[in-house]
């Protein structure tokens, strides 16, 4: 009976010892993390207190940020400008040309209408030489490439032509321009006045219509008697 109370009793130890092992306490993993959060949790709390302190400073300079910003509207965005604007191309004959403006607006409800302030047409012709028209304002139709011109027109010619008008239509597509209001001008020739007038070919070619009046200087005079 002593020898199987001692087998049992030998038999018991490793089950108490695997007890033992169950009911360890945590490793060193679980003791950084409470480490942490001890230092973490009074940051935190450190961080609030600070956040509710300075919130209403904070509030007041948002406010004031928002007042400060411009609020656009869809209508203003419709009515903003490009200065110095600037539009280039080429005529069916690959001849450049190129269209500046003080400034340039679109036109609301219509993307390919610009209208312009202070507009300039530079067209070059395929000899080098060029013409340039000014004018007070102008209407630009940007995918036909159609041009109108008002107010104190004025067309210049590299040869020595500068003419005067209140209005021009210019298809920069096709190289021409014509007028039918009163033009004046002067030229190597002389003095000119028509009722209008019709540009061709890039410049190559200038009519005068109506009822035109041409006089001759001097030396031109002579050469034709």
């Amino acid at each position: 009976m002593a020898r199987q109370a001692d087998a049992l009793e030998g038999a018991a130890l490793p089950s108490l010892g695997a007890d033992r092992r169950r009911i360890a306490p945590p490793g060193v993993g679980y003791s950084r993390f409470v480490a942490l959060m001890k230092l973490l949790l009074p940051a935190v709390a450190v961080g609030l207190v600070l956040l509710i302190a300075v919130w209403p400073r904070l509030e007041t300079a948002m406010g004031y940020l928002r007042l400060k910003l411009p609020k656009i509207e869809i209508g203003d965005a419709r009515e903003l400008r490009m200065v110095n604007a600037r539009y280039s191309g080429i005529d069916k004959h690959h001849r450049p040309y190129v269209l500046t403006a003080d400034t340039a607006q679109q036109m609301p409800n219509q993307s390919d209408l610009v209208s312009l302030e202070g507009p300039k047409a530079d067209m070059t012709m395929n000899s080098g030489a060029w013409i340039a028209l000014t004018a007070d304002t102008g209407v630009y139709l940007t995918q036909p490439q159609l041009l109108d011109l008002f107010g104190d027109v004025k067309l210049f010619h590299d040869r020595g032509y500068d003419l005067s008008t209140e209005s021009a239509h210019v298809d920069l597509k096709a190289g021409t321009a014509e007028g039918h209001e009163p033009v004046e001008g002067q030229g190597v020739l002389g003095d000119v006045t028509s009722q209008g007038f019709r540009l061709e070919d890039h410049g190559a070619v200038i009519v005068f219509t109506g009822k035109a009046k041409l006089h001759l200087l001097p030396h031109h005079a002579e050469a034709g008697q």
